[in-house]
């Protein structure tokens, strides 16, 4: 018995126009990186004007926006190559898969973890970036799985003294020094680390 005209015609339909070639799977793929690329080249232009210049005195406060979109654009045109290499390899498909689970989601530590966000934030204008900083990196660490403060300690206060520096000594960008006492000991910290 011969197949019907209509089965034959939406069977090659099905294959020739709605599903995709595995080449064409894996342009698609490459589209996210590429992407990414074009946005970090073309957003400065528009979310930096500005007629501030940088000074001896600092890189300013676009400095660091500028920076991490510089170092987008370039961590994508490497994930780019790297896809176009690994293309050309006969049988190879572009990195980007859906990660494998490691093992059990722990709902409760991201729970935690995201109100010690939270709280860090809300910390920022009552104990200052300094004190806050310190306290949640510090809590971070213990809370990784670091228990020894011998190690908390010093990654807790040069983590901190070294994002003063990046963003209030070159970024020049003013954060929260705190109210009362804790403001104080911002200003302290902050003319005895070489920032003011």
């Amino acid at each position: 018995m011969a197949p019907s005209p209509v089965r034959d015609q939406t069977s090659r339909n099905s294959t020739a126009g709605g599903g995709l070639t595995p080449g064409m799977i894996r342009l698609l793929l490459m589209a996210l990186p590429v992407g990414v690329f074009l946005m970090a080249l073309i957003l400065p232009g528009y979310m930096f004007e500005t007629d501030q210049k940088p000074t001896d005195i600092g890189l300013g406060p676009a400095a660091w926006p500028r920076a991490m979109l510089l170092a987008l654009a370039i961590f994508s045109a490497l994930w780019i190559a790297q896809d176009i290499w690994v293309l050309g390899r006969a049988g190879r498909t572009p990195l980007l898969r859906i990660p494998k689970e490691d093992g059990h989601y722990h709902f409760g530590k991201a729970l935690v973890g995201l109100v010690m966000i939270v709280l860090y934030g809300w910390l920022l204008s009552v104990l200052g970036f300094a004190i806050s900083t310190a306290v949640f990196i510090a809590t971070w660490c213990v809370f990784g799985g670091l228990r020894k403060i011998s190690v908390v300690l010093p990654v807790s206060v040069i983590g901190t003294i070294a994002l003063l520096w990046l963003f209030m000594g070159l970024a020049l960008m003013p954060l929260p020094r705190g109210v009362g006492i804790f403001g104080e000991f911002s200003i302290w910290l902050l003319r005895a680390v070489g920032i003011y």
